[in-house]
């Protein structure tokens, strides 16, 4: 089962689930941990306040279920796009929630089957996964699935509702098929190379570091915080410089790692 989790205080979040409660029929199933809930079929959704990346307390009331943040896309160079990505800080940032140095636990196929239901809806606004960042820092294995970009695109309540009209695509979708599990190294926060090679089915891919936060001692992390283990690194080769590659390949080799050039 899917745990749905939005905020109440974000409008976008709010938004997206308002959208899903009617297109799901999602009915009242109490309160879970002083938090709101709504259940129909195998999604459950859960209603936190205040900001969503700060939610690291509802580990216990996802339980045995994974959860998908629904929420709002920022974008510094003003990028509308639907996203999807895993949590967690690379390095000793953690002013969006989480811990420094700390990655919560990526769902690879489930983040891969729904980065194919948004890339459906590419005609209203393209899809990307974007590289790990921000909180909450959960154990419980997650990922995000946001709308935004620009301001239009976040008070859209008409991209809200395809955002929702996506989720409910994924809930009814088979399994994703790939060809193997992969962490992804290098690249731009929206890695485009990670996210073509998925649509195109070579790989699921887990967490994802982007070039601009190159933590080699993070690599053993981000190998097993997965609910399914990385297979292999796959390397945007030509975005890191020599000093770079070398750091990074020695520390797979070490932890035992193969990697394969993108």
């Amino acid at each position: 089962m899917v745990c749905l989790i939005y905020s109440a205080d974000q409008m976008t979040s709010a938004n997206i689930a308002k959208a899903l409660k009617d297109m799901l029929g999602l009915e009242d199933a109490g309160v879970v941990g002083g938090m709101n809930s709504f259940k129909a079929g195998k999604a459950r959704m859960i209603e936190v306040h205040g900001n969503i990346t700060d939610a690291d307390f509802i580990d216990e009331a996802i339980g045995d279920d994974f959860a998908m943040f629904l929420s709002m896309h920022s974008s510094e160079r003003g990028i509308a796009a639907f996203t999807v990505h895993a949590e967690g800080n690379w390095g000793d940032d953690a002013r969006l929630g989480g811990k420094p140095k700390k990655l919560s636990m990526a769902s690879p196929s489930n983040m891969l089957s729904m980065l194919n239901a948004v890339h459906k809806k590419k005609d209203q606004l393209q899809a990307t996964y974007e590289a790990t960042h921000h909180g909450p820092l959960l154990n419980a294995p997650s990922f995000f699935v946001e709308v935004g970009g620009t301001k239009q695109a976040t008070d859209s309540k008409e991209l809200a509702e395809t955002l929702a009209g996506a989720v409910v695509d994924f809930l009814t979708a088979d399994e994703a098929e790939y060809g193997k599990v992969a962490i992804g190294i290098g690249g731009t926060h929206y890695p485009e190379k990670f996210t073509r090679l998925a649509l195109d089915g070579k790989y699921a891919f887990a967490h994802m570091m982007p070039k601009y936060n190159l933590h080699e001692d993070m690599l053993q992390q981000a190998i097993e915080r997965s609910d399914i283990r990385a297979e292999t690194a796959v390397i945007e080769w030509r975005s890191l410089n020599s000093e770079q590659r070398t750091a990074i390949l020695h520390e797979l080799e070490r932890i035992g790692v193969d990697y394969e050039k993108a």
